[in-house]
């Protein structure tokens, strides 16, 4: 088995190809996987592939949910690897010491992800789902075991994911304040992880959305974040 592996879920986007690039240089010992969907153009990528027919989009509430989950449980059926990196492929995590701030800092059975500093205490299980650092059994858990999203109700994907993996996977009934802490390893995005995500950057919505929570008075001061951070 590998120690660590790398798996990028999602759309072939313009940054994909330097993203892995990167991975290829900063972790040579790491298996790297990118999973996407049969309509992609893969020609330029220099990892293993593995292609998926995408799943439909739901009605009538819109959502990627469905295209998290299957195309992350695909990749993961082919890392045969202790720790992964599970991240959207069009984000960079330029950390190159990810996995050991992972193995010095985070109990073995939590899911470490990136806190980008705001205060979402208004929004139980909202926790970043743009990346994922865990040993391959806590993501198999969370990943096999996550059930399809219908359309029914009007969800954010990253809540989704945390609810029923804390309430129907863990079948844990705490009150948000104690489990986001109880399941999940908190960094930062910036300092900690070092992500760079072309939505950010590039999107007028995510930056739009960034700025209303800092007018909103929404960023969490240096203490704030601190007490968040494991």
């Amino acid at each position: 088995m590998t120690k660590e592996g790398i798996l990028l879920q999602g759309l072939v986007s313009t940054w994909t190809r330097d993203i892995i690039l990167e991975y290829q240089t900063n972790f040579p010992n790491a298996k790297i996987l990118l999973s996407t969907w049969t309509d992609q153009n893969i020609e330029d990528i220099t990892c293993e592939i593995i292609q998926t027919d995408a799943p439909e989009f739901t009605k009538p509430h819109f959502s990627t949910i469905n295209h998290q989950i299957i195309g992350t449980r695909e990749g993961l059926k082919k890392l045969d690897c202790d720790i992964i990196l599970k991240s959207k492929s069009d984000m960079f995590v330029h950390n190159e010491k990810i996995f050991q701030l992972f193995i010095e800092s985070c109990d073995p059975q939590k899911i470490m992800i990136p806190n980008e500093g705001f205060d979402i205490s208004d929004q139980p299980y909202y926790v970043n789902d743009n990346c994922q650092v865990a040993r391959k059994n806590i993501l198999e858990d969370f990943w096999y075991k996550m059930p399809l999203y219908n359309g029914n109700y009007p969800t954010s994907n990253e809540q989704y994911l945390a609810k029923n993996y804390i309430e129907n996977i863990k079948n844990d009934k705490d009150d948000w304040s104690v489990t986001q802490k109880k399941y999940f390893c908190q960094k930062r995005f910036d300092e900690d992880f070092q992500c760079e995500f072309e939505k950010f950057i590039l999107g007028d919505e995510h930056q739009k959305v960034r700025r209303n929570l800092r007018n909103l008075g929404k960023e969490l001061s240096s203490e704030q974040y601190i007490e968040l951070i494991d």
